[in-house]
């Protein structure tokens, strides 16, 4: 296996600990580094500013961990009816730097009203604003695919993405969401190749909740362990050892069944570690 491979953890399931047990935790699991979900409710939250990044960056180094990203919202404020921007969160790009982490994951909406390419131009114009913000302080902005009303799979990424610096807005391929629309993960992963910053190792598949009977099929994403899913991630990690990939394998932790949230990361760490190690 890749030694420039780092495995990371979502912490978005442990915010009723503190910094450092979490720390300990995600230590103790066999993880290298983290994704910190920056949040109301959780250890470190948006009011703690640069201040809290610093001390979230400074624990886990204590524990040899890395902040491998940081999944946050974004702000960006334009003058109605022009480009001219009145506000993006500077202090974000910042702490961020300072927790040492080089990533901010963002999953990207898209308006329903406003159809696919005026949603391309709209989003566009929003990363335009915070492109200086990266440079400034050398943060790569990964944008996530996600299923529904959103930037959905690898080809939309692509459309979105290639005129970009990946140096700075890049992609995150997941392979839950990139499962659920149906991708070849061979396929997924090398259409945006060029643009990748991260993956996400996420399972799921549908579940149809109502009968035959019914006027209209309903359906259900069920989120699940890495060897149930829709999405091979045996098929994926051929792909990265094949293209020599050597960022980060993030694990999300989320899991439909909650009560065995920690087993199945478990579970799933070493599946993936084995998967990129044969």
């Amino acid at each position: 296996m890749n030694k420039s491979i780092k495995f990371s953890v979502f912490t978005k399931p442990w915010k009723d600990i503190s910094l450092e047990q979490l720390a300990g935790k995600v230590a103790e699991m066999g993880f290298d580094a983290i994704e910190y979900p920056l949040r109301d409710g959780y250890q470190v939250q948006p009011s703690d500013g640069v201040v809290g990044m610093k001390k979230l960056g400074r624990v886990f180094k204590e524990y040899s961990l890395e902040i491998g990203s940081v999944a946050a919202g974004m702000d960006v404020r334009f003058v109605e009816g022009s480009n001219e921007v009145i506000g993006v969160d500077e202090a974000l790009f910042e702490g961020v730097r300072e927790a040492g982490s080089k990533i901010i994951r963002i999953c990207q909406n898209m308006n329903g009203a406003l159809g696919f390419h005026k949603n391309i131009e709209s989003i566009r114009r929003t990363y335009d604003a915070m492109l200086p913000f990266c440079e400034k302080y050398g943060v790569t902005l990964g944008v996530q695919m996600h299923y529904g009303e959103s930037i959905s799979n690898s080809a939309e990424t692509y459309i979105l993405l290639k005129d970009y610096d990946p140096k700075f807005i890049a992609a995150v391929w997941d392979s839950g969401h990139s499962g659920l629309a149906g991708s070849d993960p061979r396929i997924a992963l090398d259409t945006i190749w060029n643009q990748l910053c991260m993956v996400n190792f996420k399972a799921s598949y549908r579940i149809r909740t109502n009968g035959p009977e019914a006027e209209e099929a309903a359906w259900h994403e069920y989120w699940t362990t890495g060897r149930h899913a829709c999405g091979s991630w045996k098929a994926a990690a051929e792909y990265l050892k094949q293209r020599g990939y050597e960022g980060i394998i993030c694990m999300p932790a989320e899991y439909d069944d909650i009560e065995h949230v920690e087993e199945y990361t478990l579970e799933d760490l070493d599946y993936i570690k084995k998967l990129m190690a044969q």
